[in-house]
């Protein structure tokens, strides 16, 4: 910028302040102008405790859960034991899909 012709600084010192310029005004336009109620009647309405309230009614969250998606339920107790073949975790139940895929299928 230092090395640069004395117009192209003054064109870009023009349209750096046009630029600030149209961001102050969008900015200024930006702001309220009155952020508050402009009748006090429904301000002092809205700070008793007393002023009616409709009254929400109740939706339980769980009202839009698919339903009917277990046919059946199983024994907690079965379903420990199932789990208990199985001492140290996935390995135990690789070796056991291993072993059962080497064994011959019976053809009917």
């Amino acid at each position: 910028m230092y090395f640069s012709s004395p117009r192209w600084r003054s064109a870009c010192a023009g349209s750096l302040g046009l630029t600030m310029a149209l961001w102050l005004a969008n900015s200024a336009h930006a702001q309220a102008a009155s952020p508050t109620l402009t009748e006090p009647a429904h301000t002092l309405q809205a700070s008793d405790a007393a002023s009616p309230v409709p009254a929400l009614p109740y939706r339980s969250v769980f009202a839009d859960l698919p339903r009917g998606l277990e046919t059946g339920s199983t024994d907690w107790k079965a379903a420990n034991q199932a789990v208990a073949q199985f001492p140290r975790g996935h390995i135990d139940l690789l070796l056991w899909e291993k072993a059962r895929a080497a064994k011959p299928k019976e053809q009917p």
